[in-house]
């Protein structure tokens, strides 16, 4: 094991012990990212109280003896106050009912209608089965998938969408997993085969039901069906929307995106009641708007191979409904911001 610094420094490592809270600048695995992202979304007063009591006490800074009494160095053991105002949230209209927003700020899509409901028709369900038969559903004949399915469409219709007559059912069994193929390329391909024979007329909207958390599949599935088929498509994982515990909840959280992905609109923002109007300027027809969002993607992580590309994206609506938001993304130099208005160019470190 390599453990100098700029010169190579090599021990056995038997001799070696890792510390614990040690940084680690590699890719998680998906696990370790979730628990990742648990963690950050923790809110603010428990943030607050890890800071001020676990995090001055890990760095030794709530001893009465700390390691910078000795300069002279105190440490505050309180967080700063920084002033602020609470803005007026805008309002949010739907079609018909209004959803009960919680103490936590999040809210049940079941209470509402869609402000403008979207036409699913001719769609399709295709089941990956990945050697996860706990989960999996056993063939497109079982049942509960004919069960599963039918409880998203009512949702679906519940929430003001149009949806005409039943899916077409597909499935395939991927290949296992091999030292020679890591980022499932076999799978993809019989993915792809599998589409085209068991759904020869192009469906509106495919809803794939997933056996795991395979990236490599995950992925290999948008870019086949988004880039190559140009088919709209939503992921599902089989263990979560046959869940009978909250599974009315999931199927409004589904129900959200195949209405935007058949062109409708969820709901449309408008000035709370009493407010100073704000957003009469967005919708005026004398003057349309445009709202555009624009990033740029650098390479990151020390295990990222050098000359790795940049990735340029840029959305932007299409409507007063601000609903709707094709994409448009392109690679570029690595670590190069490019400034749309005037092709000029800055290198990042």
């Amino acid at each position: 094991m390599d453990v100098g610094g700029k010169k190579r420094n090599l021990l056995p490592p038997e001799v070696c012990e890792i510390l614990p809270d040690q940084r680690f600048p590699h890719k998680l695995t998906d696990e370790h990212t979730g628990k990742m992202i648990k963690v950050a979304a923790r809110p603010p007063n428990v943030n607050a109280g890890l800071i001020v009591d676990e995090g001055l006490k890990n760095l030794g800074f709530k001893q009465s003896a700390g390691p910078l009494n000795a300069f002279g160095i105190g440490i505050g053991q309180e967080m700063a106050v920084v002033p602020g105002r609470l803005l007026p949230a805008p309002g949010i209209h739907y079609g018909q009912g209004k959803p009960k927003v919680d103490e936590k700020a999040s809210w049940n899509p079941r209470a509402v209608k869609f402000a403008v409901g979207g036409r699913l028709a001719d769609w399709a369900v295709i089941i990956i089965n990945d050697g996860n038969p706990d989960s999996e559903f056993q063939g497109v004949n079982d049942p509960e998938l004919k069960k599963t399915v039918k409880g998203l469409a009512d949702m679906c219709r519940t929430s003001g969408m149009r949806v005409e007559g039943n899916p077409l059912y597909g499935a395939v069994h991927l290949p296992g997993r091999s030292k020679e193929d890591p980022v499932r390329g076999g799978s993809i391909r019989a993915i792809r085969a599998a589409v085209k024979q068991q759904f020869p007329k192009k469906p509106s909207m495919i809803l794939i039901v997933l056996s795991n958390s395979d990236v490599h599949v995950f992925h290999g599935i948008k870019y086949l069906l988004d880039v190559e088929l140009q088919v709209p498509n939503i992921c599902v994982q089989a263990s979560k929307i046959r869940k009978d515990k909250g599974q009315l909840q999931y199927f409004g959280n589904v129900a959200l995106k195949i209405n935007m992905k058949m062109g409708g609109v969820n709901h449309r923002l408008v000035d709370p009641p009493g407010s100073i109007p704000t957003l009469t300027w967005l919708k005026d027809p004398t003057q349309p708007t445009m709202l555009v969002g624009m990033d740029v993607t650098h390479p990151t992580g020390s295990d990222t191979v050098k000359w790795t590309p940049s990735i340029a994206a840029v959305v932007a609506t299409i409507d007063n409904n601000f609903a709707q938001l094709p994409a448009s993304l392109r690679i570029q130099k690595s670590k190069q911001e490019v400034s749309l208005s005037n092709g000029l160019s800055t290198e990042r470190g």
